[in-house]
């Protein structure tokens, strides 16, 4: 960032973005995490420019606080903010939400079935291989707190064996009838799962169902906690084996 100037570091990536993506524009432009050494009203400016000259239509953040994403708004609309938001993570209702809806912001959930395990197909006896497999150090994945998150689960069943529907389908139908801004992005290499996933659009919650859901949910108690703040500079993990969060 140093090397180019804060708009000149957001034009080069974004140059190399529109190379690789054979466009001259781009849609949604995120700063995926602030760096805390750089100013973010700089980056908010800069972004402001790139609108202006038609090379991006909106801007986001990612995993950002209420305070942040206010000063970053005020100096540059913000379009989108695309942080962790499911059953299990809901800082955002009384945070990042309110503020989306009043000031017509889209909010973008990513693991919006929990990395998995809205799906109810992960289990504390899961392993996960690979050492950068992000579900290693997930809080709500460790062994103890899968096991003490089983009422979510089951709850969760019992209501979509009602609907005839998956509750990874369940999960994301809670969400979209919720709030009329969110559009949740969950991954999935397998491509049943992602025709599954798109299904969850068609599932119809009524009102009394939305309700009788909320009400269930908010007398459980949820284990593990990953928070939505998270910067580019201060990592932040967590040791499955110890169930020990960590930030350097």
């Amino acid at each position: 960032m140093a090397e180019y100037g804060v708009e000149g570091a957001l034009r080069h990536h974004l140059a190399l973005s529109m190379e690789n993506l054979q466009t001259d524009y781009v849609d949604l432009y995120y700063l995926h995490r602030v760096n805390e050494d750089v100013a973010l009203s700089d980056v908010s400016l800069a972004m402001g420019k790139l609108i202006d000259q038609g090379l991006i239509r909106g801007w986001g953040l990612s995993q950002v606080s209420l305070d942040l994403l206010k000063e970053a708004d005020q100096v540059t609309p913000v379009s989108a903010v695309q942080n962790l938001y499911n059953m299990l993570e809901r800082d955002c209702e009384q945070t990042i939400q309110p503020y989306c809806l009043e000031n017509g912001i889209g909010l973008v959930p990513f693991s919006p079935i929990a990395s998995g395990f809205l799906s109810g197909q992960l289990h504390s006896t899961s392993q996960f291989e690979k050492v950068d497999d992000v579900r290693n150090w997930v809080p709500q994945l460790s062994q103890e707190n899968m096991d003490k998150n089983q009422p979510v689960i089951h709850l969760l069943n019992q209501f979509a064996e009602a609907k005839g529907v998956t509750t990874a389908q369940l999960s994301l139908a809670w969400m979209l009838a919720k709030y009329p801004n969110v559009v949740p992005i969950p991954g999935s290499k397998n491509r049943a799962r992602i025709l599954e996933n798109l299904a969850a659009a068609q599932v119809d919650l009524a009102p009394v169902e939305m309700q009788r859901l909320d009400t269930a949910l908010n007398e459980l108690t949820i284990h593990g906690h990953r928070g939505t703040v998270e910067v580019e500079n201060r990592q932040v993990g967590y040791n499955r084996a110890t169930h020990t969060k960590w930030t350097n």
